[in-house]
C-alpha cells in the first residue's frame, strides 16, 4: 500500500479529521506522526510502550484507559474511536488500515472538488461517519456534478442526503 495516512491509537482516523485537512499552523499531522495530542494522550502512550498499532490489537481491550476517552468536543464523529477499535479488533488491522486509506482518498477527492469554503468539517465528519461503501457510491455519483464549485458543493449535499 503506498499511502502513509495517520491514525490515532486510540481509533482516530486522523487523516479524515477537520485538523489534518487544513492548512497552515494549525495543521495536525496526525497522532501516530506525532501529532499535537500526542504528549498528553495516555493511550497513545500505553499502546507505543506495548508495541501495538492501535488499541484494538491489545489482548486487554477494551480497557478504563480507552474507555474513559470521549469523542473530541469540536468534531462529531459518532463515537469513531469504537468503532475502530472494534472493526481492527474483528478484522484486523490490515484490512481495517485499506479501508481507511480508500475513505482518506475519497475525502481528498471531496475537499478538492465539492467545498466552497464552507464545507471542511461538514465533509470530514461524512467520512468520518460513512461507511465505505456508501462513501464510494455518493463519490461516484458527484463525479457527474456540472458548474462552478458553490453549485457542486450545493448539489454534493444534496446526493448525500438522499
Amino acid at each position: 500500500m503506498s499511502a502513509d495516512y495517520p491514525y490515532g491509537y486510540c481509533g482516530m482516523p486522523c487523516a479524515l479529521c477537520s485538523r489534518y485537512n487544513t492548512q497552515g499552523t494549525s495543521r495536525c499531522p496526525g497522532c501516530s506522526h506525532d501529532g499535537y495530542y500526542t504528549e498528553p494522550c495516555k493511550v497513545h502512550h500505553c499502546c507505543k510502550s506495548k508495541g501495538l498499532v492501535q488499541c484494538g490489537k491489545c489482548p486487554d481491550y477494551p480497557c478504563l484507559r480507552l474507555g474513559s476517552m470521549s469523542d473530541f468536543s469540536d468534531l462529531d464523529t459518532n463515537h469513531v474511536k469504537l468503532r475502530t477499535s472494534e472493526a481492527i479488533k474483528e478484522r484486523g488491522w490490515d484490512a481495517w488500515y485499506e479501508d481507511y486509506c480508500t475513505k482518506a482518498d475519497l475525502l481528498k477527492e471531496a475537499l478538492e472538488r465539492y467545498n466552497d469554503g464552507r464545507m471542511k468539517r461538514w465533509l470530514c465528519e461524512l467520512f468520518i461517519k460513512g461507511d465505505l461503501e456508501s462513501l464510494k457510491a455518493l463519490i461516484e455519483k458527484a463525479r457527474n456534478l456540472d458548474g462552478d464549485l458553490k453549485q457542486r458543493a450545493k448539489a454534493f449535499r444534496a446526493l448525500s442526503e438522499q
